[in-house]
Formats: structure tokens, sequence, C-alpha cells
């Protein structure tokens, strides 16, 4: 899994709130919540510096504490196609934290936010729009990334 991690840094992804290539039967069945101490974290980019430092692709970003979302509002982590047939995974939340997502992403539209799994961040992405109760992180580099993503987060 960390000999994969790099390789997802150099995507450039969007953050929508849609999952349009999901198919129905893709989310069908038992949810995959990420397993106990694995933290996935979607949070702000600050543009003034002010935040946790992280490295990505060379540049050092401040990443607003606390997140907009943890690993304790993710309800179901899958692997799914996108509309154009690339691997992405996508991520549900629990419904309890839809608001303070939906409020928390739509702050955001227009800039950066970062997500991060076990501290490493995978990806920044300008926020397209407001979304509280899923999203869709689309162009991992191959099927068998985002397999072994969804694995290391959910262990299934």
């Amino acid at each position: 899994m960390r000999a994969a991690l790099p390789l997802l840094l150099g995507m450039a992804l969007i953050l929508t709130g849609c999952m349009p290539g999901a198919t129905p039967g893709a989310l069908a069945g038992k949810d995959h919540a990420p397993r106990p101490g694995v933290d996935v974290r979607l949070s702000a980019v600050d543009a003034t510096g002010k935040g946790r430092s992280v490295q990505w692709q060379g540049e050092t970003l401040a990443l607003r504490e606390p997140p907009i979302a943890g690993s304790a509002d993710i309800a179901d982590v899958r692997y799914v196609l996108d509309e154009a047939k690339q691997p992405g995974l996508q991520i549900r939340y629990r419904p309890e934290a839809h608001q303070r997502i939906h409020d928390g992403t739509a702050a955001l539209v227009g800039q950066r936010a970062a997500i991060s799994v076990d501290g490493r961040v995978l990806m920044v992405a300008t926020v397209q729009g407001p979304f509280g109760e899923s999203m869709m992180l689309s162009g991992l580099p191959s099927v068998a990334e985002a397999q072994a993503l969804a694995r290391h987060i959910t262990g299934n």
C-alpha cells in the first residue's frame, strides 16, 4: 500500500458531491467503514498558511484543524468507476455528519481541500460544489491502485 500512495500524489482530482458513474449495484450491500486506526481526513487548505503543515508535490500546505470530515464521519468507502469509466473511490458519509460537511464544503467552493489517509496527503483539489452525503475521488491511476486504497482504508 505504501508503494501505491506516492503514485496518487501526482493526480489532479476534483472534489464533487455527485457520483454519476457509480451504479446502484456497486453501492449495494454491507457498508465498508474505515477500520480502527486508519485516519481519513477531508481538510481545508488555508491560503494564509495557518494550520498543520504538510508536503504535497513539493509544496508546503497548511491544513486547517479540525478537518471538515474524518474517519468517524464515514459510513462507507468503496472502489467504483466514474462517468468516464476511470477508477475512483466513493466515500459516503454518516447521516449525522451531512449538514456539517455540506456547510463546510459550501464555504470552500472555489478553494482547495485535501484528502489525507494516515497523515499522507493523497490529493489536493478545488471544491467544485458543496456536498454532504457523499463524494467521489476520480482520476486514480489504475483499478489496482483504487482497490488497494479502498482495502487499506476498510480492510475489505
